[in-house]
């Protein structure tokens, strides 16, 4: 069992569908916008991909899917594969650690894209309390920054999760923002919380630097469970094509 996985993700990613339907469609109309220029992808942490839209996936000739999670294989391929067979895309499923295997996986990969769905967020669970632990997260998303130099690559992610107004599906979730991401935080976009409601203290992903200012980012709200709400950012990079 995994802190941000396991059978008790599954099964309330399965059980939380009609909730979490205006958010995947959110998600699903940013990446139609992420027009990636490798045929290839590295999909790091995709669990089920229980948020991913398969048309997106469909773009690519081949997929090279990780995730920790030996129950992912089987229920990404029930979610996804009848759409990729469609498409004649070819993916792979591997379960290891990924992040740790990336410099490897990129060398074997020289022309693929990557993509984090979901998981550096995460990282905030596997590294124990303290400012000690926050201080090495901060670093390990440093050191796969600058791995990642040069290459064409994008992530959705927890930034701020806590509690809010409830919500119920058939509601109306609050439009996703799009914008430049500042040098620093500002009333202006934390603003963006006040349709949620958000009260009480909330977590900090601590993936406040993953994406350089000026990326173009997506902020999405995600209604976790009825009255907890996690505030998503998606963002891709493409450096200049040589």
């Amino acid at each position: 069992m995994s802190p941000s996985g396991g059978l008790r993700w599954h099964w309330r990613a399965w059980r939380s569908q009609a909730l979490w339907r205006d958010t995947r469609g959110q998600i699903a109309d940013w990446l139609a916008q992420v027009q990636p220029h490798s045929d290839e992808l590295l999909l790091i942490g995709a669990s089920a991909g229980w948020m991913l839209p398969s048309p997106w996936l469909q773009r690519f000739r081949r997929i090279q899917v990780w995730d920790l999670d030996p129950l992912a294989k089987p229920l990404f391929a029930w979610r996804h594969g009848p759409a990729l067979r469609a498409a004649l895309t070819h993916w792979d499923y591997h379960c290891g650690d990924a992040l740790k295997a990336l410099p490897r996986l990129l060398e074997n990969h020289p022309q693929a894209c990557i993509f984090f769905d979901n998981v550096l967020g995460q990282l905030r669970f596997h590294a124990g309390a303290g400012p000690q632990a926050a201080t090495q997260i901060e670093e390990r998303l440093r050191v796969i920054k600058q791995q990642l130099g040069g290459r064409e690559w994008g992530s959705v992610h927890d930034l701020l999760s806590g509690p809010g107004l409830r919500f119920r599906p058939g509601q109306v979730l609050p439009p996703a923002r799009w914008r430049l991401l500042e040098p620093k935080a500002s009333p202006e976009s934390d603003a963006w919380l006040a349709p949620l409601g958000a009260n009480g203290q909330w977590l900090d992903h601590l993936t406040g630097a993953v994406f350089a200012p000026g990326t173009p980012i997506c902020d999405i709200a995600w209604p976790f469970e009825p009255a907890y709400w996690h505030w998503l950012q998606g963002g891709w990079v493409s450096p200049p094509r040589r």
